[in-house]
């Protein structure tokens, strides 16, 4: 049997027309978001009859050897790349145009230069540009202004933020205007009150405006110390979740904003609107089940939820099998399942689960199916094991010996 290989990623960058990883495997698969390629290596990707899955394609057509530069490189008049490609997978900064004199080309993220920088006349440049005043200061990473933030020690310059500037802190905004200090930023996220105090100071693309006397937190799960720690007005600044058993813990709040969705019980529904508001909702019926990678639900399991009256909403990514010996009356204990994945149940739940499918990106089998899949590889001492491997085989997620995989957030040959 041939060998394949698949590689999954987030981001794949194949500047390399080199391919020799490649030989030796009869098929491969490039699954990702982004693929970013020169024209040679794509075309003979083509040739070899790799196939590409992504969302998104850019193809460069460089000329001359490539120079791979880090983020955040400056180019300096002293820099020589004439005759060379210029590549860099982040952001790039020219103070002097002198130093792309005979470039071929260039690709980079973003593209950063002062306003007296006139960049050349180079056909291929591919970057968003972006041209900021002479004498600023540029940060590439989100930013909050506290007592203890380096930019309270510099004065009378204009910072240049390529990211988010959180400004919660008015202490420390006195500090910085007593200095002369301006920002620039993407976005802006302030107390409306030091907003109106300190907008001179700011110049944003964006703002997002927390109403005075709330608590800031991300991302945050709803328990029984939130509002001890917050106070009783809090603004979420990302997703709330709220399981059934903590639900009661809403009444320790007079005012709960939520800039995010809010996923909790359909029973909570009445007393989070009550003292909250949230930019979605994702309700659920019973109790939230979250399932990654390979799980199993029994008869026994199942049973016991039916009795506790307390049904299971489910949301699986990966691979959810109900084992064999589940029924029909069982499946009562679901009250919707969302999959990413593969469901597996015998037949005699079968029908009785396809009423309680809420949405679903992939596949459905009964575990004659499965053992029809893996033949003699299915073992019924070992069905977790067994599902592993149909995991790999449906999603290619798993290994065998006439398959590999390389997952990874970035892949650059």
């Amino acid at each position: 049997m041939e060998k394949s290989l698949n590689i999954n990623a987030g981001n794949a960058t194949l500047l390399n027309d080199r391919l020799e990883m490649f030989d030796g495997y009869g098929s491969v698969n490039i699954n990702c978001g982004n693929v970013l390629a020169t024209r040679k290596a794509y075309d003979k990707l083509l040739s070899m009859g790799v196939h590409l899955n992504c969302g998104n394609t850019t193809i460069l057509d460089i000329t001359g050897e490539i120079a791979e530069l880090p983020g955040k490189t400056v180019i300096t008049a002293d820099m020589s790349y004439a005759g060379r490609y210029l590549f860099c997978d982040g952001n790039l900064i020219v103070q002097d145009a002198k130093g792309l004199d005979g470039i071929t080309g260039l690709y980079a993220h973003n593209l950063f230069c002062p306003e007296s920088v006139s960049l050349p006349a180079v056909m291929g440049i591919t970057a968003n540009r972006v041209v900021y005043p002479d004498g600023a200061k540029l940060t590439f990473a989100d930013t909050t202004l506290g007592e203890d933030s380096p930019i309270i020690l510099e004065g009378g310059a204009l910072h240049w933020v390529h990211g988010e500037i959180t400004a919660l802190d008015g202490n420390a905004l006195e500090k910085l205007r007593l200095k002369n200090i301006a920002f620039h930023c993407k976005r802006l996220t302030i107390y409306a009150g030091l907003y109106e105090k300190y907008r001179d100071m700011f110049q944003a693309d964006g703002c997002t405006f927390i109403p005075d006397g709330y608590a800031v937190t991300g991302g945050i799960s709803l328990d029984a110390a939130t509002a001890l720690l917050y106070g009783e007005k809090l603004y979420v600044r990302g997703d709330m979740m709220i399981h059934h058993d903590q639900a009661q813990h809403l009444s320790g709040f007079s005012s709960l904003i939520v800039n995010g969705e809010v996923t909790m019980p359909v029973s909570a529904a009445a007393a989070f609107k009550a003292v909250g508001k949230a930019n979605g909702y994702n309700l659920y019926e019973g109790a939230l089940l979250e399932m990654n990678g390979v799980q199993t639900l029994s008869h026994d399991q199942l049973q016991t939820a039916l009795n506790k009256g307390l049904p299971y909403s489910i949301q699986v990514n990966g691979v959810v099998c109900f084992m064999e010996g589940v029924t029909a009356e069982d499946v009562g204990a679901v009250a919707s399942i969302s999959c990413n994945g593969v469901i597996i149940a015998p037949g005699t739940a079968r029908g009785a689960l396809d009423s309680k499918i809420k949405e679903i990106n992939g596949t459905i089998l009964d575990f004659e199916a499965v053992k029809l899949l893996l033949g003699e590889k299915f073992d019924s001492d070992d069905p977790l094991g067994s599902l592993m491997k149909i995991q790999g085989l449906i999603t290619g997620g798993g290994e065998n010996e006439n398959t590999s995989n390389i997952n990874t957030g970035n892949f650059k040959l």
